[in-house]
Protein backbone atom coordinates (compact mmCIF):
# COMPACT_ATOMS: atom_id res chain seq x y z
CA UNK A 1 0.00 0.00 0.00
CA UNK A 2 0.90 3.74 0.23
CA UNK A 3 2.65 3.95 2.63
CA UNK A 4 5.19 1.93 3.66
CA UNK A 5 5.55 0.27 0.64
CA UNK A 6 6.15 3.09 -1.64
CA UNK A 7 5.95 3.10 -5.42
CA UNK A 8 6.82 5.51 -7.48
CA UNK A 9 6.14 4.42 -11.38
CA UNK A 10 2.85 4.57 -13.16
CA UNK A 11 2.77 2.53 -16.52
CA UNK A 12 2.37 5.11 -19.16
CA UNK A 13 0.44 2.53 -21.58
CA UNK A 14 -2.25 2.83 -18.26
CA UNK A 15 -2.73 6.49 -18.69
CA UNK A 16 -3.75 8.82 -21.05
CA UNK A 17 -1.03 11.57 -22.72
CA UNK A 18 -0.38 13.66 -19.98
CA UNK A 19 -1.03 17.55 -20.40
CA UNK A 20 1.77 20.63 -19.98
CA UNK A 21 0.46 21.69 -16.66
CA UNK A 22 0.17 18.33 -15.32
CA UNK A 23 3.79 17.44 -16.49
CA UNK A 24 4.81 20.57 -15.09
CA UNK A 25 2.80 19.41 -11.71
CA UNK A 26 4.25 15.91 -11.62
CA UNK A 27 7.88 17.01 -11.85
CA UNK A 28 7.16 20.08 -9.15
CA UNK A 29 5.87 17.14 -6.61
CA UNK A 30 8.91 15.09 -7.81
CA UNK A 31 11.84 17.99 -7.21
CA UNK A 32 10.05 18.78 -4.13
CA UNK A 33 10.04 15.01 -2.82
CA UNK A 34 13.60 14.84 -4.00
CA UNK A 35 15.08 17.61 -1.93
CA UNK A 36 12.65 16.59 1.21
CA UNK A 37 14.74 13.07 1.26
CA UNK A 38 17.96 14.54 0.59
CA UNK A 39 17.41 16.51 3.27
CA UNK A 40 15.71 14.42 5.85
CA UNK A 41 18.84 11.88 5.03
CA UNK A 42 21.24 14.38 6.22
CA UNK A 43 19.25 16.63 8.96
CA UNK A 44 16.91 14.21 9.92
CA UNK A 45 12.87 15.30 10.00
CA UNK A 46 12.82 17.06 12.68
CA UNK A 47 16.24 19.11 11.87
CA UNK A 48 14.12 20.26 8.32
CA UNK A 49 11.75 23.04 7.84
CA UNK A 50 9.60 23.28 4.91
CA UNK A 51 11.33 26.54 4.41
CA UNK A 52 14.46 24.19 3.85
CA UNK A 53 13.14 21.80 1.15
CA UNK A 54 11.70 24.41 -0.39
CA UNK A 55 14.82 26.36 -1.04
CA UNK A 56 16.32 23.44 -2.10
CA UNK A 57 13.96 22.62 -4.55
CA UNK A 58 13.70 26.30 -6.29
CA UNK A 59 10.17 27.31 -4.82
CA UNK A 60 8.56 29.25 -2.29
CA UNK A 61 6.91 27.93 0.86
CA UNK A 62 3.48 28.97 -0.35
CA UNK A 63 4.24 26.93 -3.41
CA UNK A 64 5.24 24.14 -1.39
CA UNK A 65 1.64 24.29 0.76
CA UNK A 66 -0.07 24.50 -2.62
CA UNK A 67 1.37 20.48 -2.84
CA UNK A 68 1.97 19.07 0.18
CA UNK A 69 0.13 20.09 3.55
CA UNK A 70 3.05 18.73 6.05
CA UNK A 71 6.95 18.91 5.13
CA UNK A 72 6.28 14.89 6.14
CA UNK A 73 3.90 14.53 2.88
CA UNK A 74 6.57 15.46 0.74
CA UNK A 75 8.10 11.78 1.19
CA UNK A 76 5.38 10.11 -0.11
CA UNK A 77 5.20 11.74 -3.81
CA UNK A 78 5.87 8.62 -5.49
CA UNK A 79 1.83 7.37 -4.96
CA UNK A 80 0.19 8.16 -8.18
CA UNK A 81 0.39 4.81 -9.56
CA UNK A 82 -0.90 4.06 -5.54
CA UNK A 83 -3.79 6.03 -6.04
CA UNK A 84 -4.86 4.72 -9.56
CA UNK A 85 -4.91 1.62 -7.94
CA UNK A 86 -7.15 2.37 -5.22
CA UNK A 87 -9.50 4.38 -7.23
CA UNK A 88 -9.81 1.86 -9.82
CA UNK A 89 -10.44 -1.11 -6.66
CA UNK A 90 -12.58 1.11 -4.92
CA UNK A 91 -14.94 1.47 -8.35
CA UNK A 92 -14.19 -2.35 -9.15
CA UNK A 93 -15.45 -3.72 -5.90
CA UNK A 94 -18.67 -1.27 -5.66
CA UNK A 95 -19.42 -2.47 -9.15
CA UNK A 96 -19.61 -6.18 -7.51
CA UNK A 97 -16.24 -7.29 -8.70
CA UNK A 98 -14.90 -9.74 -5.72
CA UNK A 99 -12.42 -7.60 -3.13
CA UNK A 100 -8.84 -9.74 -3.64
CA UNK A 101 -9.85 -9.59 -7.53
CA UNK A 102 -9.98 -6.10 -7.56
CA UNK A 103 -7.24 -5.12 -5.69
CA UNK A 104 -4.53 -7.80 -7.17
CA UNK A 105 -5.59 -6.39 -10.66
CA UNK A 106 -4.24 -3.24 -9.74
CA UNK A 107 -0.91 -4.31 -7.72
CA UNK A 108 0.28 -6.70 -9.99
CA UNK A 109 0.03 -4.15 -12.93
CA UNK A 110 2.36 -1.64 -10.34
CA UNK A 111 4.36 -3.89 -9.52
CA UNK A 112 4.69 -5.26 -13.08
CA UNK A 113 5.69 -1.27 -13.78
CA UNK A 114 8.13 -1.16 -10.73
CA UNK A 115 10.51 -4.25 -11.50
CA UNK A 116 10.26 -2.63 -15.12
CA UNK A 117 11.87 0.08 -13.84
CA UNK A 118 15.43 -0.21 -11.91
CA UNK A 119 16.04 3.38 -11.96
CA UNK A 120 13.97 3.83 -9.45
CA UNK A 121 14.71 1.48 -6.74
CA UNK A 122 17.41 2.76 -5.32
CA UNK A 123 15.01 5.95 -4.51
CA UNK A 124 12.45 3.50 -2.89
CA UNK A 125 14.58 2.02 -0.73
CA UNK A 126 15.71 5.43 0.32
CA UNK A 127 12.15 5.87 0.92
CA UNK A 128 12.35 2.83 3.06
CA UNK A 129 14.49 3.81 5.15
CA UNK A 130 13.64 6.97 6.44
CA UNK A 131 10.19 5.62 6.63
CA UNK A 132 11.94 3.19 9.14
CA UNK A 133 13.96 5.21 10.71
CA UNK A 134 11.81 8.25 11.26
CA UNK A 135 9.12 8.40 13.57
CA UNK A 136 7.21 10.85 12.05
CA UNK A 137 7.32 9.43 8.69
CA UNK A 138 6.28 6.07 9.94
CA UNK A 139 3.26 7.27 11.71
CA UNK A 140 2.11 9.01 8.46
CA UNK A 141 3.01 5.96 6.48
CA UNK A 142 0.35 4.07 8.94
CA UNK A 143 -2.09 6.52 9.01
CA UNK A 144 -2.21 6.08 5.12
CA UNK A 145 -2.34 2.58 5.34
CA UNK A 146 -5.90 3.24 7.57
CA UNK A 147 -7.38 5.36 5.98
CA UNK A 148 -7.12 3.36 2.68
CA UNK A 149 -8.58 0.23 4.28
CA UNK A 150 -10.96 2.03 5.88
CA UNK A 151 -11.90 2.91 2.12
CA UNK A 152 -11.88 -0.15 0.57
CA UNK A 153 -13.50 -1.80 3.41
CA UNK A 154 -16.50 0.54 2.77
CA UNK A 155 -16.94 -0.11 -0.44
CA UNK A 156 -16.90 -3.82 0.21
CA UNK A 157 -19.39 -3.05 2.70
CA UNK A 158 -21.86 -1.13 0.48
CA UNK A 159 -21.43 -3.50 -2.26
CA UNK A 160 -22.03 -6.74 -0.28
CA UNK A 161 -25.22 -4.58 1.03
CA UNK A 162 -27.79 -5.60 4.13
CA UNK A 163 -25.35 -8.99 4.15
CA UNK A 164 -22.46 -7.56 5.18
CA UNK A 165 -20.12 -8.45 7.20
CA UNK A 166 -17.66 -5.18 8.50
CA UNK A 167 -15.45 -7.34 10.24
CA UNK A 168 -14.78 -10.00 7.80
CA UNK A 169 -14.24 -7.28 4.92
CA UNK A 170 -11.54 -5.64 7.24
CA UNK A 171 -9.79 -8.62 7.41
CA UNK A 172 -9.97 -9.53 4.16
CA UNK A 173 -8.22 -6.38 2.92
CA UNK A 174 -6.45 -6.25 5.48
CA UNK A 175 -4.77 -9.70 4.42
CA UNK A 176 -4.17 -8.64 0.87
CA UNK A 177 -2.19 -5.50 2.06
CA UNK A 178 -0.27 -6.78 5.11
CA UNK A 179 0.78 -9.22 1.86
CA UNK A 180 1.54 -6.67 -0.21
CA UNK A 181 3.30 -4.69 1.96
CA UNK A 182 5.43 -8.27 3.15
CA UNK A 183 6.33 -8.27 -0.49
CA UNK A 184 7.90 -4.73 -0.94
CA UNK A 185 9.87 -5.74 2.73
CA UNK A 186 11.63 -9.07 1.15
CA UNK A 187 12.01 -7.00 -2.08
CA UNK A 188 14.03 -4.62 -0.35
CA UNK A 189 15.74 -7.12 2.07
CA UNK A 190 17.04 -8.53 -0.96
CA UNK A 191 17.71 -6.07 -2.97
CA UNK A 192 19.94 -3.94 0.26
CA UNK A 193 22.20 -7.53 0.28
CA UNK A 194 22.75 -7.51 -3.53
CA UNK A 195 20.51 -10.11 -4.43
CA UNK A 196 17.82 -9.04 -7.87
CA UNK A 197 14.71 -9.48 -6.43
CA UNK A 198 10.90 -9.10 -8.51
CA UNK A 199 8.41 -7.91 -5.87
CA UNK A 200 5.95 -9.59 -8.47
CA UNK A 201 7.26 -12.44 -7.91
CA UNK A 202 7.91 -12.27 -4.23
CA UNK A 203 4.13 -11.40 -3.91
CA UNK A 204 3.32 -14.60 -5.68
CA UNK A 205 5.18 -16.56 -3.60
CA UNK A 206 3.75 -15.62 -0.57
CA UNK A 207 0.13 -15.46 -2.25
CA UNK A 208 1.45 -19.55 -3.25
CA UNK A 209 2.34 -20.08 0.42
CA UNK A 210 -0.78 -18.49 1.68
CA UNK A 211 -3.34 -20.33 0.08
CA UNK A 212 -1.82 -23.92 0.91
CA UNK A 213 -2.06 -22.36 4.47
CA UNK A 214 -5.53 -20.83 3.94
CA UNK A 215 -7.06 -24.81 4.26
CA UNK A 216 -6.21 -25.14 7.58
CA UNK A 217 -8.94 -22.35 8.19
CA UNK A 218 -11.85 -24.80 7.49
CA UNK A 219 -10.63 -27.25 10.08
CA UNK A 220 -11.76 -26.16 13.79
CA UNK A 221 -9.72 -24.41 16.01
CA UNK A 222 -7.87 -26.95 18.52
CA UNK A 223 -8.97 -26.73 21.66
Amino acid sequence: MTSTSPIDSESAQNEPALGLRERRRRDTLREVSDAAIELFERKGVQGTTVDDIAQAAGISQRTFFRYYPTKEHAVFAGDEGFGTVMREAVAAIRGGAPVVAALEAGWLRLFDDFDAQPAEHARVLRVKRLIHAEPALLALALANDAEHADELTDAAVDAAGAQADVLIARALVAAVSTTTRLAFDEWARRVELGTPASVREIYLELRRGLAAYAAQLDAPPSA
